[in-house]
C-alpha cells in the first residue's frame, strides 16, 4: 500500500483530494496542517505548524511514497498579508530536509500558482512555463518563485525522485472561498476604469483532478494548469448578472481598502491582473503532462455562480 503525505489539508482543495484519495484502496492518507480541516475525511491528521520541525520528524516517522505539498507558501501569503520570510515559504526548509533523509520518496507534487508570472503590460500576452516575467513582482509572486527555486534546487540532488510542479491559474467555484472567488461574487464589483483584463480560470474540481492525476502520471516538469479558453472580467461579471462598478484609480483603491474591512481581502498580486489580466499556455498541460479539465473557462465561471454544472462549448 503506498504512503501519501498531504500539506495544507485543512484547505477546501487538499480536503476534498484526500477523500478522492480515501476512496482507493491502494493508498493511506497522511494528513498535516496549522488549522483545522475545512473538509472532514477519515484519514489521520496532525495539527501541526509547518515551518517547525516537528513536521520533519513526522514525515520521517510516516515515510511516505508519495509528498503532495499543497501549503508551499503560507496561505496568508495568497491574501496578501504579512508574514515573516521564514513563515512565507512554509515547511521549506523542514520537508525538503527530512524529504533528503528518506529512501521511500519516489514522487514529490508541488501546488504552485500562475501568479508566478506576475501581471503586467511588459508580458507576452500568453505565459509558457518558461517565460520570464517582467515588471515589478509582488510579494505573493517572490514568494512563489523562491518557492520553485527551492524545490528545483532540491530536486536536482534527487535522481531517484520525480518532482513534478503545477502551476494552476486561479481556482474558482462554488465551493473553495479564496480571495478571487469573494471578489466576484460580490453583488456589485468595483473595476478599474478603463480596464478589462483577460482571466483564465480553474476549475475546483479540476484543480483537485489535476493533482489526482499528478499521483498516478509521475510526470516531472512544470506545467500550467487552467481550463481551455479565456474571458475578459466584464464577461466573467455578466454571466453571475453581477454588477460591475468602474471607478478612477483613487476611488478603486478606497474600494479596495474598504473591501478589506469586512473580511474580502483583495491583495496586491489579484488587483494587478485586475488591471492587466494573465493567460498562460496550456499546451504541455495537454501534450506532456496529460491531463485535461472537465471545465473551460465559461463553464467554470457558471458553475461558481450556481447556475449549471457542465454544458457543451
Amino acid at each position: 500500500m503506498r504512503r501519501i503525505f498531504v500539506t495544507g489539508a485543512a484547505s477546501w482543495t487538499g480536503g476534498q483530494l484526500i477523500k478522492r484519495l480515501e476512496a482507493r484502496p491502494d493508498l493511506e492518507v497522511f494528513a498535516v496542517d496549522d488549522t483545522e480541516p475545512r473538509v472532514a475525511f477519515s484519514s489521520p491528521f496532525e495539527k501541526l505548524s509547518l515551518e517547525r520541525l516537528s513536521l520533519a520528524r513526522y514525515v520521517l516517522e510516516v515515510e511516505p511514497e508519495t509528498i503532495i505539498h499543497l501549503q508551499s507558501v503560507h496561505s496568508t501569503a495568497e491574501q496578501g498579508l504579512n508574514k515573516s520570510a521564514e513563515e512565507r515559504i512554509v515547511g521549506a526548509l523542514a520537508l525538503f530536509g527530512a524529504i533528503e533523509r528518506l529512501d521511500s520518496v519516489r514522487s514529490v507534487i508541488v501546488k504552485s500558482d500562475t501568479a508566478v508570472y506576475g501581471a503586467s503590460p511588459r508580458n507576452p500576452s500568453i505565459m509558457a512555463e518558461t517565460t520570464r516575467p517582467q515588471g515589478t513582482p509582488s510579494r505573493y509572486q517572490r514568494d512563489l518563485t523562491e518557492m520553485e527555486r527551492f524545490v528545483t534546487q532540491t530536486s536536482d540532488r534527487h535522481d531517484h525522485i520525480k518532482y513534478t510542479i503545477l502551476r494552476f491559474a486561479p481556482i474558482f467555484g462554488p465551493s473553495v472561498h479564496n480571495p478571487l472567488s469573494r471578489y466576484l461574487t460580490l453583488p456589485i464589483v468595483p473595476t478599474l476604469f478603463g480596464f478589462d483584463p483577460r482571466f483564465q480560470l480553474t476549475h475546483e474540481e479540476d484543480a483537485v483532478a489535476a493533482l489526482e492525476h499528478a499521483l498516478d502520471a509521475g510526470v516531472e516538469g512544470t506545467f500550467n494548469i487552467a481550463g481551455d479558453g479565456q474571458l475578459y472580467l466584464s464577461r466573467v461579471l455578466r454571466l453571475g448578472s453581477r454588477i460591475a462598478q468602474p471607478l478612477p484609480r483613487r476611488l478603486f483603491d478606497s474600494a479596495i481598502k474598504n473591501l478589506g474591512r469586512i473580511g474580502i481581502l483583495v491583495p496586491a498580486h489579484l488587483q494587478a491582473i485586475l488591471k492587466h489580466g494573465r493567460v498562460a499556455d496550456t499546451t504541455r498541460m495537454r501534450s506532456d503532462f496529460g491531463f485535461g479539465p472537465s471545465f473551460n473557462c465559461r463553464q467554470t465561471a457558471l458553475s461558481a455562480y450556481g447556475l449549471i454544472g457542465k454544458e457543451p462549448s
